[in-house]
Order: structure tokens, then sequence, then C-alpha cells
């Protein structure tokens, strides 16, 4: 008799326990169950694992450098990604008849993770991406088939532009439709598919709180791999100095042509469509021994002006399931960069290149090496008069010429 009464009390403890979770967690979109005395309630422990720094300074990284590593990073900082502080999860119910998404509910998780209440008896679909962002809008759709993440065109009244309209431009026809957009954020995300919460108790970890009470735990790997890569522009100066001095002292701008204006977030997908994004973030020109020059050759010194841009990557295809986006159509999947390199007497002489093999063969990220002789820089314009105001970079794509004291319109 006794130990039937404690059965009870245990039971009766139990049913306090899940009903009061489901008090908490009311608001939810969630379809909630009768639960009495049974375990129709499980706690889920997500847990978000640190970022995968594989694909951030692991795949070459250092041996792309065309200068020492160890100096590289003393110059520049650290130019890799930062752990994000909140996660936003959206945890979607499936038919399990159809294993269509059909309602969705939100929780925010700090990066060590978190615990969300759900149904047993039930399967979701649960996607995680770090919150907060500011660049990046988010759309997604009435069925919950697609989430995409995307940038907005550039809003702040930045002097380097590109555009390409004109017949005169040296780049082929269809490099013509770029258009200038902000840098997404850092974004990082995963997407864990068909979770059944089984109504077996046994099927998970058992703990108790404090007050003796059961909570059941499913454990989840959740761990964040990149929506947005990293590539850093190191242009690399030769024959900087003459009797007069350095020709070119630094850079106002970089543009970079023929990236992906978003990704589709469940598949990793990048839009076709093609978009520019332009910094004026340039680190300041460095001079540094033993350079790395194309083929074989290695300079005494040289200069080297860095700059990092954040993109989504390349036009229609997954980052992180391809080595190279030789599949892709010849048609869309150029890039192109143009450098506002200032000179001694603060005019701006635009250079461009085509970057595209390099680009190709980095897919998430990495170093773009572009080279610049200085003695290519037109006598007439370095032998003007120094320019004492004004003056700015304007990157059309349109003609990429030598431009002095280019205003933009807005």
């Amino acid at each position: 008799m006794t130990n039937e009464r404690n059965l009870n009390k245990m039971m009766a403890k139990l049913q306090m326990v899940v009903v009061l979770t489901l008090a908490l967690l009311s608001n939810s979109s969630c379809i909630r169950k009768d639960l009495f005395l049974r375990v129709d309630q499980t706690q889920i422990a997500v847990e978000i694992y640190d970022i995968n720094l594989d694909l951030l300074w692991g795949i070459g990284w250092d041996t792309q450098w065309q200068y020492d590593w160890d100096a590289a990073l003393e110059t520049y900082g650290d130019l890799g990604y930062t752990k994000p502080e909140l996660i936003k999860g959206t945890i979607y119910n499936l038919d399990e008849s159809t294993g269509k998404r059909f309602s969705s509910f939100v929780k925010i998780f700090d990066s060590n993770g978190g615990r969300v209440s759900l149904t047993s008896g039930s399967t979701y679909d649960m996607m995680f991406y770090n919150f907060g962002t500011e660049w990046t809008s988010f759309y997604q759709s009435d069925d919950y088939e697609t989430y995409t993440a995307s940038t907005r065109m550039s809003s702040q009244s930045s002097w380097i532009r590109t555009r390409a309209e004109s017949e005169s431009s040296e780049m082929p026809d269809t490099s013509r439709s770029y258009i200038d957009y902000n840098q997404p954020d850092e974004l990082f995300g995963t997407l864990v598919e068909d979770i059944y919460i089984d109504e077996d108790p046994s099927a998970y970890d058992k703990e108790y709180d404090e007050e003796g009470n059961i909570t059941y735990i499913y454990k989840i790997n959740a761990t964040l791999r990149p929506y947005s890569f990293i590539y850093v522009y190191q242009i690399i100066i030769t024959n900087n100095a003459d009797e007069k001095g350095d020709r070119i002292k630094g850079a106002r701008g970089l543009t970079a042509t023929g990236l992906s204006q978003g990704v589709e977030m469940f598949s990793r997908r990048t839009f076709n469509n093609t978009i520019s994004i332009t910094t004026d973030d340039i680190k300041p020109m460095q001079r540094h021994k033993n350079v790395r020059l194309e083929g074989e050759a290695v300079a005494d010194s040289a200069d080297i002006i860095a700059a990092r841009i954040l993109t989504w990557g390349l036009p229609g295809m997954n980052p992180l399931e391809t080595t190279k986006a030789a599949t892709k159509a010849p048609d869309i999947d150029r890039n192109f960069v143009g450098i506002g390199l200032t000179l001694r007497n603060n005019y701006t002489w635009t250079v461009t290149r085509d970057i595209t093999e390099q680009m190709h063969q980095r897919p998430t990220g990495g170093i773009i090496t572009i080279y610049v002789d200085a003695n290519e820089v037109p006598e007439d314009l370095i032998n003007q008069k120094p320019q004492s105001s004004g003056g700015g970079f304007n990157a059309e794509v349109e003609n990429w010429s030598n431009e002095v004291n280019a205003e933009v319109t807005i």
C-alpha cells in the first residue's frame, strides 16, 4: 500500500512538471496533446557548437598570401569570422503523411545552445542562424518551402559605384548588368531535418532538477557553417619607388563584380543573378620583404594593399559542396575587380583585373591576388599639379579608364 501511494505521488509530481512547461509555452503555434499522466512533453536540448573554422583559415589561406603569413596577421590583424552571440531557431512542424512543413515558431538561443519544449509523437525541422544581422534581409515563403537571405541595394552615399551600360566597355556584354549592393553580414547557420520526438521516455537522456523533477533530453548537433564568405583582395604593387618617392600611396576603394545577390538557406544554393560589392575599407599600404610575384619570381620588397569583402559567393551554386564553379554557365560567371589607387599627387588611377579563375578556385572565400606595376601609371597623370582637395574613385564597369577627380551621381 505504501509503495502504491509513493508511486502515485511521483506520477503526480511528473505531471505537474509537464503541465507547467506547457503553460509557459502556451503562446507557441505548436499543437499540444492532453498530458495527464503520460510523458507527452519532452525537453529538447539544442547544442550549438563553435563555428567550423576549417572554412576560415584552414584551406590554404597561409599559402595564398604572397609573403610571410605571420607578418600578414601582424599587419592586418584577424581577418576571419567572429562567433555570434545569439542564435535564432525556427522550429517547423512537419506533416507526417506529406513531409511538408505546415507551421513554425521561433526561439532565441545564446551561442552555447539552449532548450525548447516540443510535443512527443511529432516530427520537426529546425533552422538555426545567428540573430541580430543588420544588412541582411530574410524572406520565408508562405508554404515554408524556401527561406532566403539577401542584401539590399547600397543606400549609403558611396563615391564608389559600378554600372555597365556603355558600348565602350572592355568587358563582355554578359557582364554589363551589375548593380551595386551592400556587403552581407557574417551569417552562419544550419538546417536539421526530420527530428522525430519519440513517445518512449527511454529514448532520451534523463536529468533531474534541484527539486527532483524529471526532464528528458534529446541532444541535437547544430554546428553552424558560413553562408557568407570572406574574400581578401591583396594588391601587390611593384616598381613603386622612383626618384620622387612612391608613385602609389594607397587606395580609395575596391569594387568586385560577378557576385551572387543572396542564398536560399535550406539548400545553400546561391542566387543566379549577379551584383557588385564595393568597399572603401582599405588597409593602409605596407612594404614587405620577399614577396612572391607571378610565376616563380620573388621581389626583395613590394608594397601591399589589402581589402576585405563579405559576399554570398559565386552565383548558382552551393559553395560548401563544390571546389570549383566550373559547371556554371560561362555567360554569367565572370568576375572583375576595379581598384581606385591613390597617387602621390592625390589623383586617382583606376585599374581593373579579370579575377574569374581565382574566384572560381575559392568558392568558400580566400585571398585574391592582384598585381599592379607602378611604372604603368600614366606620366601625364602623375606629373600633374598635386590635388589639394576633392576627387573620388568611380569604378564604373562601362569604361574602366583612368579617371581624374571623378564625382559620382547618386
